[in-house]
């Protein structure tokens, strides 16, 4: 009992002398050299465009009537060993640089009620995608061609 009550004095004083001692003062940390930030370029979001899914039956459709614009979102190199006849090479890398400056174009296909469809190489690949993602934070509709590249090429339709 009395060791208790000498453990909890002893205690009770410790904390009082350390609760009550100053804070240590900090210096503050200079910096060596300045530290440039670099932001990202902010995406415009006036609104968001939907996305849906495109057959390749409903794409050719659209292509023979003239009534699509279609972007192929996989690199230009795969866009130079082939692509559909009038797809424009759009590698998700630089596609905000891109709608950028192709948005006259674009508003104007829109204007003439054509479907902008985006396409990548097959089932797995995310790209398309993602640079539907990118035309929808510009406000702008598309469409992903279902199964890409490869279901167009293996249905024999043309490439250019």
């Amino acid at each position: 009992m009395i060791l208790s009550r000498f453990l909890i004095a002893s205690l009770a004083i410790t904390l009082g002398l350390f609760s009550c001692t100053p804070p240590a003062k900090l210096e503050p940390v200079k910096p060596t050299a300045p530290v440039e930030i670099k932001a990202k370029a902010p995406v415009r979001l006036n609104g968001r465009g939907k996305i849906t899914s495109i057959s390749i039956e409903e794409l050719f459709a659209l292509q023979q009537s003239n009534q699509v614009i279609v972007f192929d979102a996989r690199p230009a190199f795969f866009y130079n060993l082939g692509h559909i006849p009038g797809a424009i090479s759009m590698p998700k890398v630089k596609c905000d640089e891109f709608i950028t400056q192709k948005e006259a174009e674009i508003k104007a296909a829109l204007a003439a009620k054509k479907t902008i469809v985006i396409y990548c190489t097959n089932f797995a690949c995310p790209d398309a995608r993602t640079v539907a993602m990118h035309f929808s934070s510009f406000a702008y509709p598309t469409s992903t061609l279902t199964g890409g590249w490869d279901t167009w090429k293996e249905a024999g339709l043309p490439t250019e």
